[in-house]
């Protein structure tokens, strides 16, 4: 069915899509538009979901159950629930065939490398993955290839893997557009919850504090700029969170009482009101938030950024494109920023040059932008 779409020849022949939400979606579709694999045979127990990915092209064909979609696959990527992954994994290992390689995208790796080791038959290979991409949108209807472009992608083998193994699911992830990253599971454990999960918990408890108060409606009338674009995260998906803090419980709660002892510092310098505690605290978190490279959402080069403070009036990035094309400019990144209490209305663009940044600059400001560089 996919012969017409393939090109090349691929390291993984046949690849078996076991979940079609978000990420499963995404990788599907990129899967097939790049023609990295000839087929991506499809599994969901949501039929409804399933559906759908076959009419976005996640899939070529829809099998009736998960052993029936991994048949012959030299690929299965189990885009599920981290605490379902176990037992789908048991679930289709009577189906695995000899030098099958597993791979998931779950944001967890200690446990489920752990429980998928004990599963595995002797010739089949888990790569545990995670592309480190997302959306407060969710499930098939919100897969989106371009969430994968530039995307740290973290692959964490075990050392029982053949390198030739490896090298072709890093090839593959190259090829979708990612950027991979080899960890061994406990350090990216550890990371993802200091970087990627207690962000998200931070956010839901933003949100779950101003949802408690008092005058509810004035607070959803003034949360916008600065809480709307802190607490975006705790938009994501109830069930995937829920499980990503039941399989790092154990690095969580060190991280979270690290966070609380960040916050107790704080309340105690803001209860004695000394003014030049505070000013160090907010200067610190300044020059290290500073040294975080503005990438998108991966691994990129370095960005040149431009801020353009505009008004709020239809057609405005369309014009502000247009006239950096016409000059030749080539935008890498674009962003509206929210934050009123830092920006302004505005909008920050990136370029992937010094040279192309000034030019920015000098349209811009030709043209009556007030504008400035990062």
């Amino acid at each position: 069915m996919s012969a017409a779409l393939f090109s090349g020849k691929p390291a993984f022949s046949k690849a078996a899509l076991l979940g079609t939400g978000l990420i499963g979606g995404s990788l599907g579709i990129r899967l097939r538009e790049r023609r990295l694999v000839r087929e991506v045979a499809g599994y969901d127990r949501d039929r409804e979901a399933l559906a759908l990915a076959l009419r976005k092209g996640a899939i070529d064909w829809a099998a009736p159950s998960a052993a029936a979609a991994v048949e012959g696959a030299a690929l299965v990527i189990l885009a599920v629930p981290v605490m379902s992954t176990a037992a789908l994994v048991e679930e289709i290992r009577p189906a695995l065939a000899l030098g099958t390689v597993l791979t998931d995208v779950g944001s967890t790796k200690v446990e489920i490398t752990r429980q998928i080791a004990k599963l595995l038959p002797p010739g089949v290979y888990f790569i545990g993955g995670h592309p480190m991409a997302g959306s407060e949108e969710s499930g098939m209807g919100g897969a989106d290839p371009a969430l994968l472009e530039n995307a740290i992608y973290v692959l964490t083998p075990s050392t029982a893997v053949p390198p030739d193994k490896i090298e072709a699911l890093l090839e593959l992830v190259e090829e979708i557009g990612a950027q991979p990253l080899l960890l061994d599971p406990e350090t990216h454990d550890r990371l993802a919850a200091l970087v990627s999960h207690l962000p998200h918990l931070t956010a839901a408890a933003l949100v779950n504090n101003a949802a408690g108060a008092a005058d509810k409606p004035l607070i959803q009338t003034l949360a916008a700029g600065g809480f709307r674009d802190t607490t975006r995260i705790a938009l994501g998906n109830p069930e995937i969170w829920r499980d990503i803090c039941i399989s790092n419980r154990r690095v969580l709660i060190d991280v979270i009482d690290r966070f609380k002892d960040v916050l107790d510092e704080l309340s105690r310098i803001v209860a004695q009101g000394d003014a030049a505690a505070l000013e160090r605290f907010f200067q610190q978190a300044r020059h290290f938030r500073r040294q975080i490279p503005s990438r998108g959402r991966g691994i990129l080069p370095e960005l040149y950024e431009v801020v353009a403070l505009v008004a709020d009036t239809p057609g405005v990035i369309g014009r502000l494109a247009g006239l950096l094309g016409e000059a030749g400019l080539n935008i890498a990144s674009i962003e509206i920023l929210h934050v009123r209490e830092l920006e302004g209305g505005s909008i920050r663009i990136g370029f992937r040059d010094a040279a192309q940044q000034e030019a920015a600059l000098r349209v811009l400001k030709a043209a009556g932008y007030r504008a400035h560089s990062r």
